[in-house]
């Protein structure tokens, strides 16, 4: 039986960082957020630090659309590129050896995409099958992870290679609301990379046994990312956690129900870090403990919110930190536009 399972995890970043407390002073030099909210909001996200593929110079003046993705471009490819590579030395397969390439991306756009850049530069198959996943926000890697088990269980001897990377710091914004305060303060940049094989070929990484998806339709003004003259407007409304945490428990349970579990037989939680709200009603509802939400804390504090790679990221601290053992099963959430509720069942 076809088994599809994780043979190896990289993530990556940008070489400049930044403290939380550097973020806000940019912000306010730009003349944003000169009053106690702000001060308020950006000290209360939970994030400690955050990585951006720019300096505060680029922030001076208001850059148009196309010159934001002509950056995105330039920037995303050579980081995907090294996040890639450093995933496939951890596997020890070559480029040559991938099946599939899914690319996974809600910051920018071009044709020809990410995918095909990335596939030339690193020399991969003329007969690789491509797809990219676009506009999925923060819960995107969990479709990119589907469609990786599907060409896996289709084809057991296949490889599939999933990248999501964002550049946040790219589409900062220009106006003096609340909703600007919350997104500037979260945002950031990273990529993982996430190797899909058949378990029984003998690599020893989490197995993914399932998946769940749970949309409102009724909530889409609640969590945006908007195409504007100068570039995407991010919109994360102040009520998105109580939205999140009046679903969440009937979500898991039903995911666990049908794999035979309860939440208490699973060790190992890994929760999107959303922002420190969203981890603190999560954490309430399905009454975990610190240790178990330790993972999620430390990349929000570490790393901000990256979007679609951070929930990799979580995955792949529990994997580093936490220890877990044969056996071990896991959960993993994440939230978006929708709003969308996104979760994958692991076992180590």
């Amino acid at each position: 039986m076809t088994v599809p399972a994780i043979y190896a995890l990289a993530t990556g970043v940008p070489q400049r960082r930044y403290s939380q407390d550097e973020a806000y002073e940019q912000f306010v030099e730009l003349g944003l957020g000169r009053n106690r909210l702000a001060r308020s909001i950006f000290g209360y996200t939970g994030v400690g630090f955050r990585h951006a593929v720019v300096d505060s110079s680029y922030y001076t003046e208001n850059h148009g659309t196309q010159a934001r993705n002509e950056v995105y471009m330039r920037e995303a490819v050579p980081l995907a590129e090294a996040t890639i590579q450093k995933c496939l030395e951890e596997a020890c397969v070559t480029a040559e050896a991938i099946d599939d390439l899914i690319v996974v991306s809600c910051t920018g756009f071009n044709i020809p995409g990410l995918d095909l850049h990335l596939a030339a530069r690193l020399r991969m198959r003329r007969d690789l099958r491509r797809a990219c996943i676009l506009g999925m926000g923060c819960y995107g890697a969990f479709p990119g992870l589907l469609r990786a088990r599907e060409a896996v269980v289709a084809q057991p001897e296949r490889l599939a290679l999933v990248l999501a990377v964002e550049l946040c710091s790219l589409h900062l914004q220009f106006e003096n609301t609340t909703e600007n305060f919350i997104s500037s303060a979260l945002f950031a940049d990273g990529a993982a990379a996430v190797l899909v094989g058949n378990a029984a070929s003998g690599q020893c990484g989490p197995v993914l046994v399932d998946a769940l998806t749970h949309c409102d339709y009724s909530t889409f003004e609640h969590m945006s990312f908007t195409l504007t003259d100068h570039g995407f407007r991010m919109y994360l409304s102040s009520y998105v956690p109580d939205l999140l945490a009046a679903h969440i428990e009937g979500f898991v349970d039903a995911l666990l129900e049908r794999n035979g579990l309860r939440r208490d037989t699973v060790r190992f939680w890994g929760i999107h870090p959303g922002s420190q709200k969203i981890l603190d009603h999560a954490q309430e509802r399905l009454a975990l403990s610190d240790e178990q939400m330790e993972s999620s804390r430390a990349i929000l504090y570490e790393y901000g919110n990256m979007s679609s790679p951070t929930i990799l990221f979580v995955l792949d601290r529990i994997q580093r930190c936490a220890n877990p053992t044969r056996g071990d099963y896991g959960v993993l959430l994440a939230f978006g536009p929708g709003l969308t509720m996104e979760s994958v069942l692991v076992r180590w």
